[in-house]
Parts: structure tokens; C-alpha cells; sequence
């Protein structure tokens, strides 16, 4: 999926609600498509990109002292916060309506064009977002955890021995080898990856993802936890 725009965004949370309201309906290649989707707009966002372009409204006012300058997501929201200045300042205009009963937007038309010397400049601009940052990445990105290698068996750090050196259509999920271990994704995959995997990898990856983390660092010296089981080597 290269289209990363709010449309595209809004698609795809309706391709998932679809998918958990009624996962029969989709093939192992739909099913792919979506998780593959949702992973490319989790790494916009986990890297801090607002993957679509969005308005800032800006507004300055002139004064005697010098200028005051606000920006804001909405229209209202920007207005909102001139008129706060306008009821503070209410006093240098000559109105007797009380500025707490009127609207935002009357209240900042009353104001600048009863006053002799302040004025109010409004504007939008539109902001796209970094070419770069909306591309997808082959990186692996995020938070990890730190696991000690004893909550996989022998025949699963076997299997962690060949995918970190196999060619990436051969291997069920990217895994990088370390000294002491392996660096293991822990997103999500759908059901045909889920049977290549086993069980203990998949638990530690469902705990891993349930404490908010998206990759594991499996390490022999690390500490365990109770929620997992153990393997003697």
C-alpha cells in the first residue's frame, strides 16, 4: 500500500473493522494485505509522521505593544483564542454589550473594526508531510523488550539459527542474529505465518505485544518472566 493519504487511512480502519467483524470473509491474501497495511501506517506513526498534509490556521494582531500571534487545527479553535484576547481588551473599544454574550466570531468583528489601531490578519496553510517519512520502511522500527533466551526451546532457537540466515522469502518473519541471541519482531501476522511459528515464540511475541511492544531482543543472560514458560538447555 503506497497511498498514505487521511482517505487511505480512513480505508483501511474500515478494512480492519471489517475484518474483525467478520474474519471468514477474508482470504489468507486479503487477510496479508491488511496486516501489511496497518504495519506500514503503525511505522509512519511510531516514527512520529502525520503521514497526510492537514491545515494550520494562523492569526496575528497589531497592537500598540508590539503583535500577538496564535495558529490552531480549526477555524473555531483559532477564533476561540482571538476573541479571548478581544474580551480582555474589551475596554479600548467604545461598546456597551457585555463581550461574555457574544460569539466568538462577532465578538472579533466588533472589536477590530471599532478599534483605531489594532488589527487582525488571518490565514491557512497547508502542511504536507516529509516524502520520506511516508514511504515505507524496511527498517525495523519501535519499542522492544528483553527476554532471556530460556522461554524458547532448543528446536525453536534452532529454527531462529536458520531465519536470521535465510533469504527473506524463505523465513516466516525478519529475525536478526545477535551475540547473544536474536532480535524477533512481534507484530501481529496472520493466520498462514502464525502456523509456520512455534508456540513458544508465538506466546512470547503475544506477550510482548500485550505490554505495548513491537519487537523482542531474546538474550541469554536477560531476566524471565512468569507469564511465560521455561526450557531447560
Amino acid at each position: 500500500m503506497s497511498d498514505t493519504r487521511i482517505r487511505a487511512f480512513a480505508q483501511l480502519l474500515a478494512r480492519t473493522r471489517a475484518a474483525i467483524e467478520t474474519p471468514t470473509d477474508l482470504d489468507d491474501a486479503a487477510r496479508t494485505a491488511v496486516v501489511e497495511d496497518i504495519a506500514m501506517f503503525e511505522d509512519c506513526l511510531a516514527r512520529n509522521a502525520i503521514p497526510w498534509r492537514f491545515d494550520i490556521h494562523i492569526a496575528s494582531i497589531d497592537h500598540k505593544h508590539g503583535a500577538n500571534h496564535y495558529a490552531a487545527l480549526t477555524q473555531e479553535a483559532l477564533m476561540a483564542e482571538v476573541a479571548e484576547y478581544c474580551r480582555e481588551w474589551w475596554s479600548d473599544i467604545d461598546d456597551g454589550r457585555d463581550p461574555a454574550t457574544l460569539d466568538d466570531e462577532t465578538i472579533a468583528d466588533i472589536y477590530f473594526d471599532d478599534h483605531p489601531s489594532e488589527y487582525l490578519r488571518t490565514d491557512r496553510v497547508r502542511i504536507d508531510p516529509p516524502l520520506t517519512d511516508m514511504q515505507p520502511s524496511n527498517l525495523e522500527t519501535g519499542h522492544y523488550c528483553v527476554l532471556t533466551t530460556a522461554h524458547l526451546s532448543t528446536a525453536t532457537a534452532n529454527s531462529l539459527d536458520e531465519w536470521s540466515t535465510a533469504e527473506t522469502s524463505e523465513r516466516p518473519i525478519n529475525v536478526a542474529s545477535t551475540v547473544y541471541g536474536w532480535f524477533v519482531p512481534a507484530r501481529e501476522v496472520d493466520e498462514l505465518t502464525r502456523s509456520k511459528l512455534p508456540a513458544d515464540l508465538l506466546a512470547a511475541m503475544n506477550f510482548a505485544r500485550a505490554h505495548g511492544f513491537d519487537h523482542i531482543l531474546f538474550d541469554c543472560d536477560a531476566g524471565s518472566v512468569e507469564a511465560l514458560p521455561k526450557h531447560d538447555w
